[in-house]
């Protein structure tokens, strides 16, 4: 029990800390904005307003989301163009039909070469000031360009929306996307406005974010060497001291995520697999700057994560058999503690219930860390950003009741 009390004191202490750095960083950026509005109006930007906004999406085989992607980005009045990357469906057919300016490839290249061409193709550079690039299962709210807008100062090169899985009545007892809603929740509550205050943020929404055309001119390759291709633009953003990249967390997307476990880990080892990439490829940690320190902090706290998987399974283990259900009902407390906050934040009641599932899920991720980093140093890169996509549910379609 000893064991127990300090695994549990050093959780909450954890817990209380991380707390603390958010409210510090709400704090920073209240005076930082009153600071601006005293301060004179600087005569040298990067950038100039974004006015002319567009809307890209690279599709394959996604005949069953692609309609209501393309009439929920319409609904925003902006203009819509997908890149059908091979698909042998009818995904550019049904794109055509809703609304979307389309360009069908005959073969499937894989999405960052994909979206490359029809960033050329289409002439967005010289047309538009900046480009919301989204998946083809992604559904925005109508106002998620105007949100993003009003993050995008002009330093901004990047401007990040929020994540929100699309958890239908039809999937309502999966589990992988009650885990994948209350991660979603969770890193965007905390981490991902941290970083978005010091500018250190290194993982964007490469599915649902709205990027400067001169920032695309310089990250947007047609091969990039890691297997996720917004680590890429991340990183360079960074590299190129491109601008900031902001969270906006009034934009809202809605987005497919993986329904069964075969999926939900490869996935996830994808995004970790990309991750060490881009760790590997920019080396990290080689130089002194405030994205560089920051993201040895985040590895660091990524450490003790790992840790702490195997260290919590000793504690209960050490405690022995009579301890074990107080051991395992005071492991389901400490995590029903955030997961009921997010089921009141996503006004999701049924989360509750999946806080057994959650945790699964939590030591699953730290093995899939541990075999992403081993991939990583295994294949460091990779000759095309080609991958299969989950399995998709049918999304309604808009076009059927016209």
């Amino acid at each position: 029990m000893f064991s127990a009390t300090i695994g549990t004191l050093l959780i909450m202490g954890v817990t209380l800390l991380t707390i603390l750095l958010a409210v510090l960083a709400v704090f920073h950026e209240y005076r930082k904005a009153q600071k601006a509005k005293l301060l004179p109006s600087r005569g040298k930007y990067k950038y100039r307003h974004a006015r002319k906004v567009a809307i890209l999406i690279a599709s394959k085989d996604g005949e069953k989301t692609i309609a209501a992607s393309v009439m929920a980005a319409r609904a925003t009045r902006r203009q819509v163009f997908v890149v059908s990357d091979g698909s042998i469906d009818n995904t550019g057919a049904i794109a055509k039909a809703a609304g979307a300016h389309v360009l069908a490839l005959k073969k499937n290249v894989g999405k960052p070469a994909a979206l490359h061409q029809a960033y050329h193709h289409f002439n967005l550079s010289s047309t538009y000031d900046a480009i919301a690039i989204l998946d083809d299962d992604v559904r925005i709210e109508p106002d998620f360009i105007r949100q993003t807008l009003r993050t995008m100062n002009r330093d901004t090169a990047i401007a990040v929306g929020r994540n929100i899985t699309d958890w239908p009545n039809s999937q309502r007892w999966n589990m992988w996307l009650a885990a994948r809603s209350y991660s979603y929740w969770m890193y965007q509550l905390l981490l991902r406005p941290i970083q978005s205050s010091y500018n250190v943020m290194n993982c964007i929404s490469g599915s649902n974010s709205l990027y400067r055309t001169q920032v695309l001119d310089q990250v947007l390759r047609e091969q990039t060497p890691y297997i996720v291709d917004d680590t890429f633009w991340t990183l360079e953003t960074h590299r190129l001291q491109l601008g900031t990249i902001t969270y906006s967390p009034k934009a809202h997307a809605w987005l497919q995520d993986p329904t069964n476990f075969k999926d939900w880990y490869k996935q996830n080892l994808r995004w970790m697999w990309g991750t060490f990439q881009g760790i590997l490829g920019h080396k990290i940690g080689t130089k002194a700057n405030a994205f560089h320190v920051a993201y040895i902090g985040l590895m660091l706290d990524w450490i003790i994560y790992v840790a702490s998987g195997p260290l919590t399974l000793w504690v209960i283990w050490h405690a022995g058999w009579r301890n074990l259900p107080l051991e395992l009902l005071l492991l389901a407390s400490g995590y029903a503690v955030w997961v009921a906050a997010a089921a009141a934040a996503l006004k999701r009641p049924r989360l509750l219930l999946f806080v057994p599932a959650i945790i699964v899920a939590d030591f699953l991720f730290r093995w899939i860390m541990v075999h992403s980093l081993i991939k990583a140093l295994r294949q460091p890169t990779v000759e095309a950003c080609v991958w299969e996509s989950p399995e998709r549910f049918a999304a309604a379609n808009p076009l059927a009741k016209v």
